[in-house]
C-alpha cells in the first residue's frame, strides 16, 4: 500500500518565474543529496500550466511525493522529515501563500511560521 505526501499552495498573486525556478532548484538539491539509500521517488512538483483545473485558479504550487512502503518506522519518519524540510524551504520562497499539506488522510499544520514535522 502506497503512502504519499501531498502539498498545495494558493494565493491571488501568480507564481513568478523566479519563484518557480527557486522551488525547482530546491527540489533538485534535495533529490541529489537524498541520504537514505536508493530514493523511492523524488520530490514531485506538478506542472500547473498543463494540469491546472479551472477551480484551482489560485493554486500556484502543487505536488505529491510517494513514500517507500517497505521500510522500518524510524527510517520512514526520517524520510518524511527529509521531504518536509524540502517543503519548508520551498514555503520560504512563496510568501503569502496558504498551504494545505497532508500525508494521505492526515493533515499537517503548515504555514509561513508554523510547519508540521513528524518525529
Amino acid at each position: 500500500m502506497s503512502v504519499s505526501l501531498y502539498y498545495t499552495a494558493s494565493r491571488t498573486q501568480p507564481i513568478t518565474l523566479q519563484e518557480q525556478k527557486a522551488c525547482d532548484e530546491i527540489a533538485r538539491r534535495y533529490d541529489a543529496q537524498y541520504p537514505y539509500g536508493e530514493m523511492y521517488e523524488g520530490f514531485c512538483i506538478y506542472d500547473l500550466e498543463k494540469d491546472r483545473h479551472e477551480s484551482e485558479k489560485d493554486v500556484i504550487f502543487s505536488g505529491a511525493t510517494k513514500l517507500p512502503p517497505d521500510v522500518d518506522q524510524e527510517l520512514f519518519f526520517d524520510i518524511i522529515n527529509w521531504w518536509l524540510e524540502c517543503l519548508s524551504e520551498i514555503t520560504d520562497m512563496l510568501p503569502g501563500a496558504q498551504w494545505h499539506v497532508h500525508i494521505d488522510d492526515t493533515v499537517l499544520e503548515w504555514g509561513e511560521e508554523d510547519r508540521g514535522a513528524l518525529f
